[in-house]
């Protein structure tokens, strides 16, 4: 199943802020097939426009923030007291 994870970053010389989506696949090992679907910047998709470098840059940060978001995730997940039979 594929699942996406929205986030924010800067990039390009002014340090412009863009809407990045990335698109990523998990399984009991992890996470695998990190792909950057979309760019936009002020709502204009800026996907093609990018240099080959920024969007490396961009997609590093990207995977970066989804292995950081999915272990607050877990960290959260596991001290949450989930049972419900008390209600």
């Amino acid at each position: 199943m594929e699942y996406e994870f929205k986030f924010e970053t800067t990039t390009g010389a002014g340090d412009e802020t863009v809407q990045c989506v990335l698109t990523y696949e998990t399984d009991e090992e992890g996470t695998y097939a990190e792909n950057l679907k979309s760019i936009h910047y002020q709502g204009v998709d800026v996907f093609a426009l990018l240099s080959d470098e920024q969007f490396v840059e961009i997609e590093m940060r990207g995977t970066m923030m989804l292995s950081s978001h999915l272990i607050a995730e877990a960290d959260h997940s596991a001290s949450v007291d989930y049972d419900m039979r008390a209600i």
